[in-house]
């Protein structure tokens, strides 16, 4: 009975352990897969300009004046403006870049300057937008013109009844949309957005470092986190629901192949351990000869005084599940206390 009781243990607790050393394979494998990756950006753009002067008497040896000149505004026949931008990645990525360009004419009386007298914006280029896959996002926006005279002209108007301080600003405006895929094919976006500016300053005598420029460069490292696969997530969740099967199935059969020990279990072991010295436990079977006397003592007590008196061991025999028997053996006679189940209940 205990033997059987062993294999079944062991029968039950292997699909425990082999389920438990797979999911702790899989869990290992499930964190690499979901660890963390980055992508960094690093986003730069610049403004240049030069200034086309009108036919002039001035002597001027090139039609267009560079960023190091102060511009009589007078002279100004157009601006040029060229604008640049450029992203670079850290790995391939899709991108898709917006972009427009416009600008604001606004207006203040020279004497209060805290509130606008007029206000308008325009759109030089609308938006558009450039996309692909690589490690570079580009753009370059060439000669862009603005017409210098047909801001001034409509500043002018205001001369009538104010003295006006007019700056015309130049916006650059984009905006950025990466995609990464996580482990599940699932796009992972970050964005951007950025305006870089020209201010240009209008109806004045001259135009000097008043033309300022604002380029915002960033750098950025995204961290795209990858989502763990649904083929490992249905692998986890199948071995994660054997195991516990297997596992319960393992409790309950300990909890119904324990039992609590007979009377009789206790008496047998009780004297087992007390009377150790004196007892000796056979392996074999029992052999009783034709001229054997037999002769039955009322209980192990006897049976003891009689291996006191004889100095000779007690030899037990186990006869099966529920039976077993003290015997001490001298010349042809055999003391014996034969102990069973049925009397100790």
């Amino acid at each position: 009975m205990k033997f059987k009781r062993k294999i079944g243990l062991v029968v039950f607790l292997i699909p425990s352990i082999v389920l438990l050393v797979l999911l702790i394979f899989e869990i290992s494998c499930a964190r690499k897969e979901i660890s963390v990756d980055s992508v960094a950006y690093r986003e730069k753009s610049d403004i240049s300009y030069k200034v086309q002067l009108k036919e002039n008497g001035l002597p001027y040896e090139d039609a267009y004046l560079n960023e190091n000149y102060s511009v009589i505004a007078s002279l100004i026949k157009n601006l040029l403006v060229n604008y640049t931008y450029l992203n670079t990645f850290s790995s391939e990525i899709d991108y898709e870049l917006k972009y427009d360009v416009t600008a604001e004419l606004t207006v203040y009386d020279s004497n209060n300057d805290e509130k606008p007298i007029y206000m308008k914006e325009y759109t030089l280029i609308p938006e558009d937008k450039v996309s692909g896959r690589g490690i570079m996002a580009k753009l370059d926006l060439l000669d862009k013109e603005i017409n210098y005279d047909e801001y001034n002209a409509i500043v002018e108007q205001f001369k009538k009844e104010v003295i006006p301080s007019a700056t015309l600003k130049i916006k650059f405006n984009t905006n950025f949309t990466g995609t990464q895929k996580d482990a599940n094919n699932d796009d992972i976006k970050f964005n951007s957005s950025k305006t870089s500016t020209l201010s240009v300053p209008i109806s004045q005598k001259t135009i000097n470092v008043e033309i300022k420029k604002y380029n915002s460069n960033k750098e950025e490292t995204v961290n795209v986190p990858k989502k763990l696969g649904r083929t490992s997530l249905i692998t986890i969740t199948a071995t994660v629901v054997l195991f516990i099967i297997c596992s319960v199935n393992y409790l309950v059969y300990i909890v119904k192949s324990s039992r609590k020990k007979s009377k009789y279990e206790l008496e047998v072991e009780k004297i087992l351990r007390e009377y150790d010295r004196a007892i000796t436990e056979s392996r074999g079977k029992l052999v009783i000869s034709e001229d054997t006397h037999l002769i039955e003592v009322k209980d192990f007590m006897e049976l003891l005084d009689v291996h006191d008196n004889f100095n000779i061991p007690i030899i037990f025999y186990r006869l099966s599940d529920d039976k077993c028997v003290f015997i001490i053996k001298y010349n042809n006679d055999i003391y014996y206390d034969l102990i069973c189940n049925d009397e100790c209940e």
